[in-house]
């Protein structure tokens, strides 16, 4: 049996809140209670404490049963904390063998986590196609490796949320056929620099190029492909829909 821990992506401060909104996220779906994190809140406080509570999880088991392998997954800010875990435990001499990374971000000044590794086997990660114009102001983290780590990098058409398996539905006045609009800050993070006064019909009309029914069939094709892999990797029991 494996030796499974997941973070889960930046939500809101509320626990009850944030339940809901990630109770069918990709990690969670993954992951039971013992072994998942939620993720941090807006300014990444919280992530700290999931990367420790990760490696107290994966310490503990790792040294009762050394032959069981250990799958760490992530998303967003969530992944970048996954990738930091394996770091540290690198320099414990531990092996990760496997990685499932969903859009994992830049996005926190306390960790860097460009590079993964090479003492993590197998790598999947699944990021947003910069064509989608979601959250252009979100780098990239987890992105660099080393043999003999084996890293395969998936692009999908969806927003950074599809990535997670926590895409957008429409609310009131919205179809399916409407494109998303991931809101008001993320536009200004994309307009152009200059007088801020001259800019607001151009800040409002920002949209992803995603309507929402792209964006719920993209999360569909994330879950069977990244279950197909982890099948094909030896985790048959660890499915996503």
């Amino acid at each position: 049996m494996a030796i499974l821990f997941g973070i889960d992506g930046t939500g809101p401060v509320s626990n009850a809140t944030y339940a809901a909104d990630f109770k069918n996220s990709f990690v969670h779906q993954m992951c039971t209670n013992n072994n998942y994190e939620r993720g941090p809140i807006g300014p990444g406080g919280g992530l700290p404490e999931a990367i420790e509570s990760g490696m107290r999880y994966i310490t503990k088991l790792n040294a009762v049963n050394k032959s069981e392998p250990i799958l760490l997954t992530g998303y967003s800010r969530g992944a970048l904390g996954a990738v930091v875990i394996a770091k540290r435990l690198q320099d414990l001499k531990i092996p990760v063998y496997a990685m499932v990374l969903f859009d994992c971000v830049d996005r926190h000044l306390a960790f860097d986590a460009e590079f993964i590794p090479n003492t993590v086997a197998n790598v999947l990660h699944i990021r947003r196609d910069p064509s989608a114009r979601s959250r252009m102001s979100f780098g990239n983290d987890g992105t660099k490796y080393s043999a003999p780590t084996k890293y395969i990098e998936k692009f999908y058409f969806g927003t950074h949320g599809a990535m997670g398996g926590t895409y957008w539905k429409p609310t009131d006045g919205q179809g399916q056929a409407d494109y998303i609009d991931e809101g008001t800050a993320e536009a200004v993070a994309n307009t152009p620099v200059g007088n801020p006064f001259t800019y607001g019909s151009r800040v409002s009309a920002y949209k992803t190029n995603v309507t929402f029914r792209q964006d719920k069939l993209c999360s569909t094709q994330i879950a069977r492909e990244n279950s197909a892999w982890l099948t094909s990797h030896g985790f048959p029991g660890i499915t996503c829909i």
